[in-house]
């Protein structure tokens, strides 16, 4: 796996190294997983938002939200979780304003990842611990 350095402005490297145990092979198959969720998550925000619709923008946003929890992108996840807040408390201005700053944070965090190929695209077959690691993601 290429040098992670770069991805320091998006993650927590301390943080997400400690949790994965220094598994690079764990490390790679979170970030696929990752890459391979996000543009159907971020299609359904997106989605939800133009629909004004609160409980699926609340529901997406905590997806989002524990996906990038889980790979110490404390930046986004936190836009993530102000937009979950915001549809729980029905503020579609503060949703609009949050998405404006954090849909780009999603495509310039993606984007890194895709430029450092820091992760095997073609990994299919998650480990036993992937998926306990990722079972925190849907709570």
């Amino acid at each position: 796996m290429k040098s992670l350095t770069s991805l320091e402005r998006f993650l927590v490297l301390p943080e997400l190294l400690d949790r994965v145990e220094n598994d690079e092979d764990l490390l790679a198959e979170l970030f696929a997983l990752f890459q391979e969720d996000l543009p159907g998550s971020r299609a359904a925000l997106r989605t939800a938002i133009e629909r004004a619709e609160l409980p699926e923008i609340e529901r997406v946003a905590h997806r989002l939200k524990g996906m990038l929890a889980n790979l110490s992108a404390k930046q986004a996840a936190s836009l993530a979780a102000v937009i979950e807040s915001a549809a729980r408390a029905g503020d579609t201005e503060k949703i609009w304003q949050t998405q404006a700053v954090f849909d780009p944070e999603l495509s310039a965090f993606s984007a890194k990842l895709d430029s450092q190929a820091v992760f095997d695209p073609e990994l299919s077959a998650f480990s036993a611990k992937l998926d306990s690691f990722m079972a925190g993601v849907e709570n």
